[in-house]
């Protein structure tokens, strides 16, 4: 097969895949038609009889390589895999379940290749909600960590925006170390390797083409995230929260981590640290609700409403 791109730049699309059988079928055929230098799927010791099926049948694509673990690692191990095997310049994340647009490896190729400085490329997403819905398009604004760190307004999740599969240069996740094994499926393993890539001052453009098709209704794993998730973010990075002015933030997560857990010492352990913040005139709405909101109405109203980041 021709490849569509000069040997100066190669990508490789790399896919992680569990238990997404047909859709992981689907997943490669959005990304075939645009002539990748190569697909990477690796398949996380699944025992889902379908994705080993369709897994078997890709593994014959001279385009396609199957990495067949043999246990059961969680996405940071074998995205880490993945992105080790891969021979790309850049490389593409893509979830099992969702879609890459048309033309979408073109404008990415684009965008890295107008500077070499670009260490990862921003764009707008398409995210279906519902299968019976059509997508919408959604235009991240500002990234940086200083935004993205906040809670919403009127809400206790954060502003995070920067979608797990933001492609990026092989280079750049080599030097921040890739991601940390110890983050699994239910916590924010993407959350957490990309607070080091920004945090590392690494450059990135946003471009005005659809990159990403996000199949938010298929989604497994954003359906087991906590507050707890949250809360290890703002332990392990306390000291990034500090420095741009958000420790009143750092121990909102912190209080929803333990209030969570029911560790009523940590509870007032961290209480008492936002209250503090809030006498110094640091806070935000978000403080002061989980302040006043007592643990058991706190874990009642997140497991109801299936808290999201």
């Amino acid at each position: 097969m021709t490849k569509a791109f000069s040997k100066s730049t190669r990508i490789s699309v790399v896919i992680t895949c569990f238990r997404e059988g047909d859709l992981l079928r689907e997943a490669v055929s959005s990304v075939l038609p645009q002539l990748p230098s190569e697909i990477i799927i690796v398949n996380d010791a699944s025992t889902h009889e379908s994705t080993n099926k369709v897994c078997c049948e890709l593994e014959s694509f001279p385009e396609i390589t199957v990495i067949w673990r043999q246990e059961n690692g969680g996405p940071s191990v074998s995205r880490n895999q993945g992105f080790e095997k891969a021979s790309g310049d850049i490389l593409v994340p893509l979830d099992a379940d969702d879609l890459l647009p048309e033309n979408a490896l073109k404008y990415l190729k684009n965008a890295f290749d107008s500077s070499s400085d670009v260490g990862f490329v921003c764009g707008p997403y398409l995210r279906q909600d519902r299968q019976s819905q059509p997508a919408k398009s959604v235009v991240p604004a500002d990234v940086t960590l200083q935004t993205m760190l906040r809670a919403k307004r009127f809400s206790l999740s954060s502003c995070w925006q920067l979608l797990g599969t933001t492609p990026l240069r092989k280079t750049v996740w080599q030097q921040v170390g890739g991601y940390d094994p110890a983050f699994g499926a239910c916590d924010l393993h993407d959350v957490e390797f990309w607070i080091r890539v920004i945090a590392s001052g690494c450059s990135h453009i946003t471009i005005d083409k659809h990159i990403y098709t996000w199949r938010k209704y298929l989604g497994k794993n954003s359906a087991q995230v906590t507050p707890l998730a949250w809360s290890q973010i703002a332990q392990k990075y306390f000291e990034i929260y500090q420095s741009l002015g958000l420790r009143y933030r750092a121990y909102e997560l912190l209080l929803m981590g333990s209030k969570w857990q029911n560790d009523l010492d940590r509870v007032k352990f961290f209480r008492e640290k936002l209250t503090q913040c809030v006498i110094q005139g640091h806070y935000q709405l978000s403080s002061v609700v989980i302040l006043l909101l007592p643990t058991f109405l706190f874990r009642f109203l997140f497991q109801n409403l299936r808290y999201r980041r």
